[in-house]
């Protein structure tokens, strides 16, 4: 038999739901952070490997200008144009990450919402509970009181009667 889901269990949920939505947004930050540095790292290697390059050809014919150069341009150009996709690397990451972070905070709005909305209910449940006890309660004591009274009232004609009776 399926459980029917309570204002608490309702609200715990929703709490969770939240939660779960910030804590997958992290690890989605981590992951594209990581993406970044590494693709950072990369690019400095082989901008570092270049300008070895470089060096090498300039050390093995230093009196050849019109080669080195050539190969210094060739270089500066593969380096704009790793910058430059590094560049668009990074304002992709930015687009989405900021849709994604759209998607997160309506999620937990979402989820927040959700469990307001369970607490109200928890807090009327819990309301109407502890009126329906308290009510039974009264309801008790007062047919307890009434009932005690009713005695007490036939005991006393009772004991009026003997009086009556023996003062006659």
């Amino acid at each position: 038999m399926a459980k029917i889901k309570t204002a608490t269990d309702k609200y715990f949920d929703a709490l969770t739901d939240s939660y779960d939505a910030i804590i997958d947004a992290i690890k989605i930050g981590n992951e594209r952070g990581f993406r970044l540095s590494n693709n950072l790292l990369a690019e400095a290697q082989k901008g570092q490997r270049e300008a070895v390059d470089l060096g090498k050809k300039l050390a093995e014919d230093p009196t050849d200008i019109s080669g080195y150069y050539k190969s210094m341009m060739e270089s500066a150009t593969k380096a704009q144009g790793r910058t430059l996709e590094f560049a668009r690397q990074v304002f992709d990451e930015l687009s989405t990450s900021r849709d994604e972070t759209r998607q997160v905070f309506e999620k937990v709005f979402t989820s927040q919402r959700a469990a307001g909305e369970a607490a109200v209910e928890a807090a009327r449940d819990m309301a109407s509970t502890t009126g329906e006890r308290v009510k039974s309660s009264v309801e008790r004591v007062t047919t307890r009181v009434r009932g005690e009274g009713e005695k007490a009232a036939s005991e006393v004609e009772k004991a009026t009667e003997k009086v009556k009776a023996a003062a006659e």
